[in-house]
């Protein structure tokens, strides 16, 4: 009897981990759309998620964005997905590690394009303490 309350309790903390969670997936995107709708790019809530693996031993929380673009604009949405993750993460104090963004481009078939930073830095180019030059230089391209 004792072991089930116990059992009920932590699978509660869960669920009560996983909601708050959520959450702050949800006004992370918020925020994030704010500046997408701003430079007319259109991104999904499912294609912005938060991801978790282990590295080197540690728990690293990685926030993923997946942006659609033309053949022409890859570069700047490249850019404008990296600034809008800095956005969210910024003004809702989350405590993200790594920021990826893919870009899929649209033509006759669809490509991919891939790069990953770390959160800090995507909060330097939001707030206009990097250049784009000096950020898309400390890329990680996959």
């Amino acid at each position: 009897m004792q072991i089930r309350k116990i059992l009920i309790m932590l699978l509660g903390l869960v669920l009560l981990g996983s909601f708050s969670f959520a959450q702050s997936s949800s006004a992370m995107y918020k925020e994030a759309q704010k500046v997408f709708k701003k430079y007319r790019f259109e991104v999904d809530f499912a294609d912005f998620q938060l991801k978790t693996y282990q590295e080197g031993g540690e728990t690293v929380l990685q926030l993923l964005v997946i942006i659609k673009s033309g053949r022409n604009r890859f570069d700047e949405a490249m850019k404008i997905g990296f600034a809008a993750s800095g956005a969210a993460i910024y003004k809702t104090d989350a405590e993200i590690d790594r920021v990826s963004v893919v870009v899929k481009i649209q033509y006759k078939d669809e490509e991919s394009i891939a790069a990953t930073a770390d959160a800090a830095d995507a909060i330097k180019l939001y707030k206009g303490e990097m250049n784009g030059g000096a950020f898309m230089a400390r890329l990680t391209w996959y």
